[in-house]
């Protein structure tokens, strides 16, 4: 039986040949880097949005456990991690969190300014109580879908 194609490869097209598959493995493995990387990447941030998380809710409870008795220092372990909020987050959400932020620092500076509950401290406080109390829920469900759709 004779063969109708007959192929003779020299050393060169045997090198070319091997450097090709060669080639195709090193794109491979490339683009399964790449996707490596991205997943780890998408972790990181979880993780950075997850102590975001966290730090807001220690603060909202206590928020919620002192309301106009809150001390600064207390309230300020939050002030990193609300700077941290206009990195990880989207800009709206960082900003309803330096508002929420701000009304508990003005809460509990006004606290430590009068040094008791007085009128004139809840009047002062009226306006940050409202805010604080109208944006904790907000930014919450926001922070808790968002983690839900990074992680889906």
């Amino acid at each position: 039986m004779s063969c109708i194609l007959e192929i003779k490869l020299t050393t060169s097209d045997i090198v070319a040949i091997v450097a090709f598959l060669i080639a195709g493995l090193s794109a491979l493995y490339t683009r399964w880097s790449w996707y490596e990387a991205k997943k780890a990447n998408h972790i990181s941030l979880l993780g950075h949005k997850k102590e975001i998380y966290d730090a807001f809710y220690d603060l909202k409870m206590y928020m919620n456990l002192k309301h106009e008795f809150a001390e600064q220092s207390e309230v300020s372990k939050f002030y990193y991690h609300s700077k941290s909020a206009n990195i990880y987050l989207p800009f709206s959400l960082a900003a309803d969190i330096n508002k929420y932020f701000d009304a508990c620092f003005w809460i509990a500076n006004n606290y430590t300014r009068y040094g008791s509950l007085t009128s004139e401290c809840h009047k002062e406080n009226k306006q940050h109580l409202e805010t604080e109390k109208e944006l904790g829920p907000k930014i919450e469900q926001k922070l808790i879908k968002m983690l839900q759709e990074v992680q889906a």
